[in-house]
This record gives structure tokens, sequence and C-alpha cells, in this order.
């Protein structure tokens, strides 16, 4: 019976061994440290992983069964985390129900931290039911907690770029109610924050036609799976402004192939429209106004063709009749209405250039450059259909800032056939010596008016004209109508003497003025000319140009010199541009 007894103690020391080995191997192989603390005594028992997690070893700590709790965790434990761990860890045990889990870090050997994750529970006696001691593991997740950090990280700069980009960005669920809304969105929907929006389908949010129309695009999007893109809606702000929006809405499909999420992008192209509904009413009047100078240029080239019978003296007798007189009142009244559609036709043009497509470009760059970033965080179909969108939206605005582009251009160009029209008719005026009525003339304004008038022309040619005019008094009595041919002829003659191939073309007019003297300087990078031109340019008769009549330089200074002026003509020679210079006495 004895050897019996000792051969059974035997066989179940030796089961319990094995077993013991067992447990080390799943604990080495899992590299899961496991600890046991005994209340009683303060001691905690802890594996050799436990330590070599933290590239410690187990041979620099007392195991003996002596109080060790501060050596072999609480002075580990990060200064951040430690208060907090240890109370967690003497809670549980006061108060033991169900398992203990907590997460905290713990100083690696070479200084760096462990995130760990603890779990354990009450070992109790089986006899009496008693907990005698607290086991558990320690588990590095440091990797985890790292990618849980970068994850945290991506989603607060994807959802930072979200809210600053200026379009309306949003996703809704499987019912079309949104579950996520950038600021921009919010504004648009009229909404003080985000949470007032969340939750609620277009329904709730709109409760007019417009709602019910963005329900049902959001369902049609939901059953069948396509996309809807750059879909021109209308709008009406918190004020009650009419607005619009080019929505585009794109399904998400899950791993099933099942549409759960639409995300919709907007932009709000309300300008543009603006734009576009100002370029048709410019339209309409320019056609209509174009008709009436039409008419007015046929009965100018029918009094061309009279006067041109006429001999030079009987012209200048009618001229001092003031025939042309007339002619000239007309040709200035046309002048003013041009100047008018030139001034408005570029301020459209600049409404039109402030269109953010360069800005829309650098997003789309920006979302193609980090695709696989942000499909990272958001999911690769949610990146591929961000970049989609925006490479639409860019298509798009290119398309309209295009289209718009060259309408102002055929606009302008009519400006600049009908001002071709009004420079053959004024050559008809150029020797009137007759007497007009001097009255006040700005020269400031001639400037302004040539400058409008010529700036299609010089945009075309692509001559960049520079102003420098230094404060001061600019009026002068005069005829404004021959001052202004003078001032369009010298421009004339600077862009036609521009090398079309040349880089840094440019116009430069500079103006001052003194108690004596009023002081104009035009100044071109023009082919310039040799000293013998210079001596013959106001020669009547005399030009360099093939279809040249020789007149106007030499009809400008006539002008100019019965206003009590000086002009002149300069250049330092052939192929280094002109400067004019012209002086009004006060």
């Amino acid at each position: 019976m004895i050897d019996a007894a000792l051969k059974d103690e035997a066989t179940s020391a030796a089961h319990l061994n094995g077993t013991v080995q067992k447990y080390n191997a799943l604990f080495s192989i899992s590299n899961t440290g496991s600890w046991e603390y005994f209340p009683a005594t303060g001691f905690m028992d802890c594996n050799s992983i436990h330590f070599s997690m933290l590239g410690r070893d187990i041979k620099d700590f007392d195991l003996s069964g002596k109080k060790n709790l501060d050596e072999v965790w609480i002075k580990l434990l990060h200064q951040d985390d430690r208060a907090a761990a240890v109370s967690r860890f003497m809670n549980y045990m006061a108060n033991p129900a169900g398992m203990f889990e907590n997460y905290f870090r713990m100083r690696h050997a070479n200084n760096s931290w462990v995130w760990i994750c603890s779990r354990g529970g009450f070992l109790k006696d089986e006899m009496d039911n008693l907990s005698n001691s607290f086991v558990g593991i320690h588990i590095d997740v440091t990797s985890q907690k790292q990618a849980e950090a970068d994850i945290q990280k991506e989603r607060m700069l994807l959802r930072t770029l979200i809210d600053n980009l200026p379009g309306t960005i949003y996703v809704k669920d499987e019912k079309g109610r949104k579950i996520i809304a950038n600021k921009a969105d919010v504004i648009t929907i009229g909404a003080k924050s985000e949470s007032e929006v969340i939750g609620k389908t277009d329904l709730q949010l709109f409760p007019n036609e417009i709602g019910l129309r963005g329900y049902q695009n959001d369902m049609e999007v939901l059953h069948t799976g396509e996309a809807i893109s750059n879909k021109e809606e209308v709008f009406y702000d918190s004020s009650g402004e009419q607005q619009w929006l080019s929505t585009s809405k794109v399904p998400i499909f899950d791993e099933y192939g099942k549409v759960t999420r639409i995300l919709g992008i907007g932009h709000n192209i309300t300008d543009r429209k603006r734009a576009e509904e100002a370029l048709n009413v410019l339209n309409k009047e320019l056609n209509i106004k174009s008709a009436e100078l039409s008419k007015q240029a046929k009965e100018l080239t029918t009094l061309n063709d009279q006067l041109i019978q006429q001999k030079e003296q009987e012209l200048e007798k009618a001229i001092a009749q003031g025939k042309f007189e007339i002619a000239s009142e007309v040709l200035h009244d046309i002048g003013n209405a041009l100047v008018g559609f030139g001034s408005y036709l570029t301020r459209i043009n600049r409404v039109v250039e402030k269109n953010n497509l360069i800005g829309i470009k650098n997003l789309n760059q920006f979302l193609k450059t980090e695709q696989v970033p942000i499909g990272n965080a958001i999911g690769a179909d949610k990146a591929t259909a961000l970049v989609s969108i925006t490479d639409g939206i860019a298509k798009t605005q290119a398309d309209n800032q295009r289209e718009v582009g060259t309408s102002i251009s055929e606009l302008l160009n009519i400006v600049s056939h009908i001002q071709e029209i009004l420079n053959i008719q004024r050559q008809f005026v150029r020797g009137h010596s007759g007497s007009h009525e001097r009255k006040p003339v700005n020269i400031l304004n001639i400037i302004e008016d040539c400058r409008s008038m010529l700036f299609a022309s010089m945009d075309k040619k692509g001559v960049k004209l520079n102003i420098n005019i230094k404060q001061g008094k600019y009026v002068i009595k005069g005829d404004h109508t021959k001052l202004m041919q003078v001032m369009l002829n010298i421009l004339k003659n600077s862009l036609e003497a521009i090398n079309m191939e040349s880089s840094g073309k440019h116009i430069s007019i500079s103006m001052e003025s003194t108690k004596e003297f009023i002081s104009l300087q035009i100044a071109d990078s023009g082919q310039g000319f040799d000293a013998e031109t210079s001596r013959r340019f106001f020669e009547r008769g005399f030009t360099t140009k093939k279809s040249g009549t020789g007149l106007g330089l030499y009809n400008c200074r006539s002008i100019v010199e019965s206003h009590s002026g000086t002009f002149e003509i300069n250049s330092d020679g052939p192929g280094m541009g002109a400067v004019t210079s012209i002086k009004f006495a006060l």
C-alpha cells in the first residue's frame, strides 16, 4: 500500500511538472510575462519574460519572497501612469470583481518606454475559498499603442484638412443621415455646429423641395451604386440669398460590395453663376450698342467718302465752318462709350481671374501624392473617390474659366475693332486748325481712357503697361478729343514698334507736375531708330511704316503746340527703344 501511494505521488508530481513546463513554454513562445502577488507579504513573483520585455535580467531582482513590489513594478512605471496604475491595482485587491485589466508604461533598460497590458485575478484556495494570491500576465502592446496613436494622428490631420477645405464635404449612412459634416457644409446648411446636422437627412435639414431633391439623389446613389458628378443645385443661405452649389455624390462599398456610405463634395459656384449672368446681360447690351455703333460707322464712312472727294482747301474750309467739329463730337461720344465697355469687361475679367483654380489643382495634387496614407486612414476606396472628385472639380473649373475667358476676349476684340473704326475717322479731323472752345481737361483721365481702349491689344501681345504718376494737378484747358488722339497715336506707335518675339516687352508712362509745367514721358522697349530718322520724324509725309501716311507725329506735335506745349521723341539707337516727351505750360 505504501509503495503504491508513493508511486501515485511520484506520478502526480511528474504530471504536475510536465504541466508547469508546458505553461512555461507557452509563456515563452507568446512572449508573455507572468506574475503572482502575495498581499500578505507584499511579494511579487515574476517570470523571466516579465523582465526581458523591459531589457532586464531576472537575476538582477530579489525574488526570495521578501516585499519587492516597488522594485519589480512600481518604480519602473512611467511617472504619468504611476499613481493611476497603483490606485487601480489596490482598489481591485480591496474589491475583487471580474477580471483585472490595466494599461501603463514601464521603463526599458535603454530608457525607452514599453506599453504593457496587465490582466489578472485572484487565485482562490479550493478548500476554504479564500484568496491567497493575485496572479496575472503582462503583454507588450507598444506597437499596438503606437499604431493607435498614428491612426488617431492621421484622423486628426484628415479632419483638419476636411474642415479647412473651401468646399462642402460630408458623409451619409445607408439611410441618408449625415455622420460627418465639415465646417463649410455646416455653414451652407445654416447650422451653428456639426452636432446640429449629424443624424439628420436632407428631408429634415431642408423641409422643402430642396431637401426632397437631395434625399432622392441620396437614395438613387445608395440603390444604384452609381455616382452623381458635378450636379448644379440651387439653395438659399441663412439670410435668404440664393446660392449655387456644384455637388458630387460617390457611393462607398463594403467588403461585400454593398453601398453603406455616401461621400459628398460640393463647391460653391455662386460667383461663377453671377459672372455668367452679368456676361449675358453685357452681351445683350453690347450687341445693341454694336448695332448702333455700326450704323454710326456707316454714316461716318459715307461722310468720309464725301470729304475725300473734296480738295484740301475745301476740306480745310469745311473744317473751319465746323463740319468736322460735329464729327469730332460724335467720335468723342463713341470713344467715351467704348471706355465704359472696356472697363466693365476688364472688371469681369478680374473676377474670373480670382477663381481659385490653382488652389483646387494644388489640393488635387496633394491628394494624389498622399493617396496611400489617406487611404490607410479612411480606406483606399474613399481616397480614390476623393482624388476622382477633386480631378473632376479641377477639370470643370478649368473648362469654365477657359470658356468665360474666351467670351471676354471675343468681346474685347469687338471693342478693339470699333476703336479701329474710330481711329480711321480721327484721321479726318487731325489737320483741323479751326478754333475750339477750350475746356478743362484732366490728363489723368485721358491716360486712363487710353489704357482701357488699348488694354486688349496689349494683353494679347503680352506687353506690360507701367504707369507712374506723381501726386499733383494735371488739368489744362484744351480739346479733350485732340489730346486723346495724341495719346492714342503715341501708344499705338510704341505698341507697333515692339518686337513680339522679344522678352521684357513693356511701355512705361510717367508724369509729374510743377507750378510751371506738366511733364509727360512715354518710353517703350521697341525697335528704336537712328539719328537720321529722328531728324525727319516731323516732316509732313515722312513715315517708317509701309502703310503710313506720315501725318501722325506731325499732327501730334501740331496739336501739342496748339496747347502751349512741346513734343519730342528720342532714341539711343536701333533696338534701344524710344522715349516721347511732352510738356504743357501752365
